[in-house]
């Protein structure tokens, strides 16, 4: 004996009263072994993989499930949750509802469901109303959960219960669903959904006088025997309560007999054994005037010898790469019109030429219709496939500047059939290696390996170069045997002076005093490890001027720094005079013989030509040789 429990709901749910009954009530209680049972239909599906659907028990174990049997009868509904990604959900769509007729009435959808102390999670129900089987726009009645420890709608034991659903007043059309849908909340730790004895209100009305029979038509006028029969529709008959309808055949439209394969239905399917024609009409009839009414006649053939056509689709197979903006052209041949199922990825969903663009690997049929009515098919199959998985490695990424380094391709092997790989390489190579230089401080290669289906994958590899140094100097006279020296080169990670006297420096700008004259062969060596140093060699002159024949000769200069000429005065000496112009390194670059008349004079050097640094005047007279230091600035 079964407990049942019924409770009342807000937000949508009531109690069904007599005062709410309709004319009609109409139900589902999962008996037959079809499902979805016929006029349902499952609408939407989601979850991944394991996702949760609608399907038919007779009964559910302990375990598994929440252990149960059907409310009434042999069948119930069950919603797989148990196990689901959490967040699968499926709708149960219901066959159509016709209330143009209910007038002011209310009306109302009710169903038992199952609710168990098992699994503590939210897997739910939630009913829906609309005008179509879509959540689309829909009208929430209602909601409820499966564990019946939860507080919402109602707190309640282990069993079956009744939760009726009001339907709004505004749906008033021919065509209307309610919609089930069951959302998996606990994945792995929830329970699964069971529901049976779902009711709905109908209104339907009597037939009165004679009834309107209505049209007849089928679906193709030419029956290809081999393959199947023709579908007959009987549209826009009188459709209430007490209307029969019966169908007759005949082979001559004059004498008809009533034919056995269907009655009461507005759509069947009509097919003959023999190759010739058939004659159809339908009889409507009212129970309660007892008046009738013919259909039109309709004439289909029946041809028992034909074959359906074969199908042929060029390429019979396809492949696309990944990211392609273009689809592949699909074109078939063998019949007079075509379909094609399913239509995603699609240009058009018929005719004898398409393009195919699937985001993921597709099976397409397509069928075919011959000038017989016949139908064939053929599948084939649009395969998404990726661009090969390369590594591109190198065997050094840090060289000297200008060498070179080998850089190789490797393809990692994917299953399926062998596949033959084309290299493309910025050097212009088209093996899976090359050799590159670094050119600069870095360089970057590129490779572009496509497969046997022209997909394509590029990778990049960056060599950098150390960069070769390059030696350069700069020496300024700081007086006497007093030096600076500076290195000017570039890519130098350290330098090495050696001045050809025992002593060395490390600095990148020393400054030396010699301890005697002399010309001195100074090394400079500029290092870039690992690359190869860079190394140079110069003279320098180095002269310990003394400074007692400059102060006997009261020597002076100006400007200094100077430009285009500086005026060299020296006083006190009647005698021949030289006077020299030596730059850092001790060259001599001007000179000039004067002889003083009065012990008051001077001479004009000009030094626009001269390029700017630091340099000695020099004065050579019988009591020696003075110096001056001074500076080229332009």
């Amino acid at each position: 004996m079964k407990k049942i429990l019924t409770y009342a709901m807000s937000m949508g749910l009531a109690f069904l009263g007599s005062d709410l009954m309709a004319q009609t009530v109409t139900g589902q209680g999962f008996e037959g072994t079809a499902f979805p049972p016929a006029g349902w239909q499952t609408v939407g599906f989601g979850g991944g993989p394991g996702a949760p659907t609608w399907s038919r028990r007779t009964t559910a174990t302990a375990g598994t499930t929440p252990a149960c049997t059907p409310f009434g009868g042999a069948g119930m509904a069950r919603f797989s949750s148990r196990g689901a990604t959490a967040g699968g959900t499926q709708t149960l769509g219901s066959p159509v509802i016709d209330l143009s007729k209910r007038g002011s009435a209310n009306s109302y959808i009710s169903l038992y469901m199952f609710r168990d102390t098992v699994y503590n999670t939210d897997d739910s129900v939630t009913v829906w109303f609309n005008t179509s089987r879509s959540l689309t726009g829909a009208k929430r009645l209602g909601g409820i959960t499966r564990y019946a420890k939860k507080t919402y709608p109602d707190s309640v034991a282990h069993g079956w219960y009744k939760y009726s659903f009001a339907i709004p007043s505004s749906f008033t059309g021919t065509t209307n669903y309610f919609l089930i849908q069951a959302t998996a909340r606990g994945g792995a730790n929830g329970g699964n959904i069971f529901i049976d004895s779902v009711t709905w209100d109908a209104y339907p009305t009597f037939c009165e006088g004679k009834p309107d029979a209505g049209t007849l038509s089928a679906s193709t006028y030419y029956v290809c025997g081999a393959v199947g029969p023709s579908t007959i529709t009987l549209a826009g008959n009188t459709a209430s309560t007490g209307i029969s309808i019966k169908y007759e055949t005949s082979t001559d439209s004059a004498t008809f007999t009533t034919n056995a394969w269907t009655t009461n239905v507005n759509t069947a399917n009509f097919s003959a054994a023999i190759g010739k024609y058939r004659y159809i009409r339908a009889i409507v009839s009212c129970a309660s005037s007892g008046q009738a009414d013919t259909s039109n006649c309709i004439r289909i053939w029946i041809d028992n010898t034909a074959t359906p056509p074969t199908i042929t689709v060029t390429p019979a197979n396809a492949t696309l790469c990944a990211g392609a903006t273009t689809g592949v052209k699909l074109v078939a041949s063998g019949a007079l019109t075509y379909s094609w199922t399913p239509t995603t990825g699609l240009s058009s969903n018929t005719g004898d030429t398409i393009y195919a663009l699937p985001t993921a690997s597709t099976f397409y049929t397509v069928a075919g219709i011959d000038d017989k009515g016949c139908t064939g098919q053929r599948n084939v199959a649009v395969q998404i496939q990726n661009g090969p998985n390369v590594t591109l490695t190198a065997s050094d990424t840090m060289v000297c500047e200008g060498d070179s380094v080998q850089l190789t391709a490797t393809v990692a092997p994917v299953g399926g059939p062998p596949q033959t790989y084309t290299y493309a390489w910025s050097t212009g190579s088209t093996t899976s290696t090359t050799f590159a230089k670094a050119n600069g401080a870095s360089s970057s290669y590129q490779v572009s390996v496509k497969n046997t289906a022209g997909c394509e994958t590029i990778k990049t590899k960056t060599i950098y170069g150390v960069l070769k140094p390059s030696a350069a100097y700069k020496v300024t006279s700081l007086g006497g045997r007093k030096f600076q020296f500076e290195f000017t080169g570039s890519n130098a990670a350290d330098v090495y002076w050696n001045y050809s006297d025992g002593n060395e420096s490390f600095q990148p700008k020393p400054t030396y005093t010699f301890s005697a004259d002399g010309t001195f062969k100074i090394m400079l060596i500029a290092n870039n490890p690992p690359c190869l140093s860079d190394t140079m060699y110069f003279d320098l002159k180095v002269t310990n001027v003394g400074t007692r024949a400059q102060s006997l000769m009261n020597l002076s200069m100006m400007p200094n720094p100077a430009s285009d000429q500086v005026l060299v005065k020296f006083n006190g000496v009647e005698a021949n005079l030289e006077v020299m112009l030596v730059d850092a390194l001790g060259r001599e670059v001007y000179r000039q013989a004067y002889s003083s008349v009065n012990g008051n004079q001077g001479v004009v050097i000009p030094t626009n030509t001269l390029t700017e640094g630091l340099y000695q005047v020099r004065i050579k007279s019988k009591e020696g040789i003075s110096s001056l230091g001074l500076q080229v600035a332009h």
